[in-house]
């Protein structure tokens, strides 16, 4: 199948037999990626292929001035009504009967109802695809709403399933086109999986961030285009990257009219088969929208009567206290021994009570001695532990002065020894300042990481400490040099990215620890806010992480 973008730039899908084709369309608000997005699906139709779309808002209801088996679900212009509970029969119906469809979200009011939609629709996609085996072209417009880069518990499940379906549909027949005018918002998952990206115009800083927009995209596929090249796009043009190149396009224009711009669209006919399909689907949900408002007017019903006999029973219970204590007023007095003097209880309970008090006060004043003494002795700790942090700080400057001393003097005793004395004796004098602590070295210490294993070596007098990017602390380093601590990243928000990274669910105490050790190696700074800690990179950490690269390059 071919899709031709225009005269000279066409998309064979023979070429990307083996892993699948996936397309992301990103572009500025009104600069054609909606006409791109609609040129491919049109040339899907027009050669008996099959298309779905999902759209946030009504414009791909024109395909139907064009196409007779396009069904239109949910919107301003439905064939059929959105109900979130037959997610499983739209797909269904449209891969039995080869029908295309565009699922219109925008009658479900809430954004976490639209968002459960669409994750419960991918996921009835990807479980009937692998009975049907049908090649469907997937369209998904404003992507970054249903996969953020920032994600919660409300876009979690249909993140997942956008991410599901870029690296696995492949396999069995979906090819999703992504479509989205905030590359900065778009989940970097799904979008590192497309291997077709046409780059529209942008202008904002924020859609050309080199560590998160369009630009990052850029620079982690390792793209030959500059900012510039971008900025300077006209409307309908496109930098379109595959796997042969780049290239320069001028997009045609759709041959059905765009959404926005045509609100009211005369629709061709439906085709027997199609009609067919409607009418048993639009029977099937009529029944089940008539068995809910029964059902709710039932519940509602009940939940009445039973609020009706509550209160019936309240009434009831008031009715009966008060004939059981009329009750007890009338009756005689029975036969029995004589009453206790009332006076004298009322003496001995008094007493009792006194002496509770008094013991009570007792126990209060002996617990305010207590704390009072331990005030004390909290205090006398504190001096100690002040007097103790100023020795240390003194033995780590001390013990700091001295292996330089040693360090200066072997440098220059020994030169005429080999490379590899001098490497060793440089590894000692590195744990011997190592095991003086943090506070004895923060001022001299760099800190890089790679695949290599852990090492500690002096360069140049400044400490050099290497990190595993494997363990957690690399992890975190790696989220600061992808530029993602820029707005600040709590703890949750680590926990989530390591969990996105495929590390699993580690420790919150872990993950905190791990944290403090790179503040303390001024990797890291922090703030409070809200009584939670934020942390960003350290003043010049990407300073110094690019002349580590620069060096390793």
């Amino acid at each position: 199948m071919k899709l031709r973008l225009s005269d000279e730039y066409v998309i064979d899908t023979d070429d990307y037999r083996r892993e699948g084709l996936r397309i992301a369309i990103l572009a500025m608000s009104g600069h054609g990626k909606s006409n791109a997005a609609a040129d491919i699906v049109e040339d899907v139709l027009d050669q008996q292929g099959q298309a779905i779309v999902l759209e946030p808002i009504t414009e791909w209801h024109t395909l139907k001035a064009r196409y007779n088996n396009v069904v239109t679900v949910g919107g301003e212009y439905q064939d059929l009504p959105l109900e979130p509970d037959f997610a499983r029969e739209y797909v269904h119906a449209s891969l039995e009967n080869g029908v295309n469809l565009i699922v219109n979200v925008s009658d479900l009011e809430e954004e976490s109802e639209q968002r459960k939609f669409v994750a419960d629709f991918l996921w009835n996609l990807y479980r009937s695809e692998q009975k049907y085996r049908r090649v469907v072209f997937l369209a998904v417009e404003e992507a970054d709403t249903w996969a953020p880069q920032m994600w919660d518990q409300t876009s979690k499940q249909s993140l997942a399933r956008v991410s599901l379906i870029a690296k696995h549909g492949r396999k069995i027949g979906i090819f999703p086109i992504f479509i989205t005018q905030r590359p900065a918002d778009f989940h970097k998952s799904p979008l590192s999986q497309c291997n077709v990206i046409l780059f529209g115009k942008f202008t904002s800083s924020a859609d050309l961030d080199p560590k998160t927009g369009v630009m990052y995209v850029v620079k982690k596929l390792h793209i030959p285009i500059q900012e510039k090249d971008i900025i300077g796009l006209e409307t309908g043009e496109f930098i379109a990257w595959d796997k042969f190149g780049v290239h320069k396009v001028k997009v045609r224009k759709r041959l059905c009219p765009h959404g926005a711009d045509t609100p009211l669209v005369a629709p061709v006919p439906f085709a027997a088969g199609v009609t067919e399909t409607l009418g048993s689907l639009k029977v099937s949900i009529e029944k089940a929208l008539e068995a809910r408002r029964r059902e709710r007017s039932e519940t509602e019903r009940l939940r009445a009567d039973l609020e009706a006999k509550e209160k019936e029973l309240q009434e009831w219970k008031k009715k009966a206290e008060i004939k059981i204590a009329v009750t007890e007023l009338l009756q005689p007095s029975v036969q029995g021994p004589e009453p206790p003097d009332l006076k004298a209880k009322i003496e001995e309970l008094t007493q009792t009570y006194e002496e509770r008090i008094s013991e009570l006060e007792g126990q209060a004043k002996e617990r305010t001695q207590r704390i009072l003494q331990l005030e004390k002795e909290k205090a006398e700790i504190n001096e100690r532990l002040q007097d103790t942090e100023k020795k240390l700080e003194c033995f780590g400057a001390l013990g700091t002065a001295f292996v330089d001393l040693i360090t200066f003097t072997v440098d220059l005793k020994l030169r005429s020894l080999p490379a590899q004395v001098h490497e060793e004796i440089g590894k000692q004098l590195g744990e011997m300042k190592l095991k003086l602590g943090p506070a004895a070295f923060d001022r001299d210490t760099a800190i890089t990481f790679d695949k290599t294993v852990p090492d500690i070596t002096v360069v140049d007098k400044r400490q050099v400490l290497t990190i595993d990017e494997a363990t957690i602390p690399g992890q975190i380093l790696a989220i600061a040099m992808e530029g993602l601590l820029e707005k600040g990243f709590r703890l949750g928000d680590f926990l989530k990215e390591l969990r996105i990274r495929g590390y699993g669910t580690p420790r919150p105490s872990t993950v905190s620890r791990e944290l403090e050790s790179l503040v303390k190696l001024k990797a890291l700074r922090r703030e409070e806010s809200r009584g939670q800690w934020v942390y960003y990179p350290a003043p010049g950490f990407e300073k110094y992480v690019k002349k580590r690269e620069d060096e390793s390059g």
